[in-house]
């Protein structure tokens, strides 16, 4: 009697953990439609980077974006542009077998290079920390800025969708926009990138983070020629 009160226990166990798996079962968002933020003007002699949280409701709109890290001009850029993206909101397949959408934090990374061509530290505004992201939020804690290609002649964008795993690694990468053709400097620079996991209801889960990488096409002074010498 007491070992089939056990096994009796033990499956009830079995079935709460199994319910509650299929209550966790989890769809990160996934973006739809975004426009780029453009370039700044040459007049810009920086760099920036800007870090917002924001989250995606369950209507696949952006809300309540959160500066975590900004510089200007490009902090605004980069809000201008994020209020016209659209998502597929996340969803939580529930009991029955239904996914319902729920509200989710995303993590907007933009970095954009100094008109130069080597990584170095340059002149104009330096970036600032303004909050500390939320305990859901899947969020880099490692970044480095791009090369620019030395084949490149212009500028241009690059928008990437970063998949993340419960562990907070890159399982996928999805170039969503691109402008200049620097897909592939943008991509060898995400390489190098690491994230912290995200959760839904403190439970670890797959979700989305997003990077923008911006080349600005770089100022090389032109050599001065001597000045001859005056004629007598």
């Amino acid at each position: 009697m007491r070992r089939t009160r056990v096994t009796i226990a033990v499956l009830a166990l079995s079935a709460v953990a199994a319910v509650s798996a299929q209550r966790l079962a989890f769809t990160p968002p996934r973006l739809l439609t975004a426009n780029v933020s453009p370039l700044p003007a040459p007049t810009i002699v920086g760099g920036g980077e800007v870090l917002i949280e924001a989250t995606v409701d369950r209507t696949g709109r952006v809300t309540r974006p959160s500066i975590l890290r900004g510089t200007p001009p490009y902090t605004n850029m980069v809000l201008d542009a994020l209020a016209t993206w659209r998502f597929e909101a996340a969803s939580v397949r529930s009991i029955d077998g239904r996914d319902e959408p729920v509200d989710m934090p995303i993590a907007i990374a933009a970095l954009y290079r100094a008109p130069v061509l080597m990584n170095a530290p340059t002149i104009g505004e330096v970036p600032k920390d303004w909050s500390k992201p939320s305990g859901e939020l899947a969020y880099p804690i490692a970044m480095g800025m791009p090369n620019y290609p030395p084949t490149a002649r212009d500028g241009g964008v690059v928008l990437l969708e970063v998949k993340l795993n419960e562990a907070g690694a890159v399982t996928e990468t999805r170039g969503v926009a691109s402008i200049g053709g620097f897909d592939s400097a943008a991509r060898d620079a995400l390489a190098q990138w690491r994230f912290r996991a995200g959760t839904y209801r403190s439970r670890p889960v797959p979700t989305t983070a997003y990077v923008l990488f911006g080349f600005r096409q770089p100022v090389v002074s032109s050599p001065r020629l001597p000045v001859p010498p005056p004629q007598r």
